[in-house]
């Protein structure tokens, strides 16, 4: 009989499910959803509920470029190098652990990797992101057209369904992150890999730690936009130094990417092994006492929910008993 545990899930993004991100925990483990008293709260960076959370362990999750609060949480798994004794895991982004991320499109042989469009460029928004990716984007329009699929910057009339099946078709991707932080390496250059789309990569200084450097274009290595724009138009025109770039394996280490993946996969399980396994009263990091718990303190009055907000939710859980 698999171990019960109770948990609950808070200010992770819209659409959020944890099924989707979390569903290899349930080889092992039954989730119980417990929305009022989890022994275990999973928590993200777009909201303040866990705050109002206190005797459970908090478990931090984020692909942001954000620092975990280790006053707040007992453990935190994000894409920082931040090492804080048994309780940080730096993890690939989220992008890999979904439970469709090993769906990997046919591979498309050397001539069919030539005879595609020149290169896309799909971002929603382009909000508070460094001004390198825009940048960037304009430059390289200034050898050829770069067709924007999404919102920002949008040039082909609508947004793109099948994002995968969108950058499958360009022999490069503009995979600029919205900053620079080490560590901070998202789908931004996962998605091309897997849709075998070379990326033109932007953002994290240590990104060779975590794929095959020889696999993708890394723009922070050259000196100046320019120079970087120039080694793409060369791999443009040089069909072999492209192909080579192409054919050279993006994960670290295994035969082939399910077993990277699979191999990624078991790390970040045997960690929340390591947590639910202890006893519950001994799992517990975070120091809850002294000046730490006055500062949260305060952080709950300054986020607390205003009379009004209380009162629009009271009415909500009224009207869904009737």
């Amino acid at each position: 009989m698999k171990k019960k545990i109770y948990c609950n899930f808070v200010d992770f993004w819209l659409g959020f499910n944890y099924k989707t991100y979390f569903w290899y925990l349930s080889d092992e483990y039954d989730l119980q959803i417990d929305k009022e008293h989890p022994d275990y709260l999973f928590y993200s960076c777009f909201g303040n509920e866990h705050l109002f959370y206190e005797d459970c362990i908090r478990i931090f999750w984020s692909d942001e470029n954000i620092m975990p609060d280790l006053n707040i949480c007992d453990y935190a798994l994000s894409l920082s190098n931040l090492q804080c004794d048994d309780r940080t895991f730096r993890k690939y982004s989220g992008f890999l652990y979904r439970k469709d991320s090993h769906l990997v499109l046919p591979v498309l042989k050397e001539e069919a990797l030539l005879n595609r469009k020149f290169c896309n460029f799909v971002y929603s928004n382009n909000t508070c992101a460094v001004p390198y990716r825009e940048l960037f984007f304009k430059a390289l329009s200034g050898y050829k057209r770069i067709d924007s699929g999404g919102a920002f910057l949008n040039n082909m009339g609508k947004k793109v369904g099948d994002k995968r099946q969108f950058l499958h078709e360009y022999k490069f991707t503009l995979a600029i992150e919205n900053s620079s932080m080490p560590g901070y390496v998202t789908e931004k250059i996962l998605e091309p890999f897997m849709a075998q789309s070379l990326p033109l990569y932007w953002g994290s200084p240590t990104v060779s730690s975590d794929y095959n450097p020889n696999s993708f274009v890394n723009l922070m290595n050259y000196s100046s936009m320019e120079e970087a724009v120039e080694e793409v138009i060369r791999l443009d025109k040089d069909d072999a130094a492209y192909l080579d770039k192409m054919m050279t394996p993006f994960w670290l280490y295994g035969a082939n990417f399910q077993e990277f993946r699979d191999s990624e996969i078991k790390k970040i399980k045997d960690f929340f092994s390591y947590i639910f396994e202890q006893p519950l009263d001994k799992a517990g990091r975070r120091v809850c006492y002294g000046r730490n718990r006055i500062t949260i303190q305060k952080q709950r009055r300054y986020y607390a929910p205003t009379f009004l907000e209380l009162s629009k939710s009271m009415t909500k859980k009224l009207l869904k008993k009737k």
